[in-house]
């Protein structure tokens, strides 16, 4: 069972701000996306992972 590392989500926008930005400056490897992702997986809990993919795809979306 997986602990959430915090109780409110603003790590999360954090992070997904984070990796966006780096994303879209192609600052992030193959290995770099993997290393986050699975740190991210290791932290959180099911819906704080919904929250994190409901960001990304919102801001795939608007930048299309």
């Amino acid at each position: 069972m997986q602990n959430s590392i915090t109780s409110d989500g603003d790590w999360l926008k954090r992070w997904s701000k984070h990796i966006t930005c780096l994303a879209l400056n192609n600052d992030l490897s193959s290995r770099e996306v993997d290393v986050y992702t699975d740190k991210l997986v290791e932290q959180a809990s099911i819906a704080e992972l919904g929250q994190v993919v409901k960001d990304l795809i919102n801001h795939i979306r608007m930048h299309k």
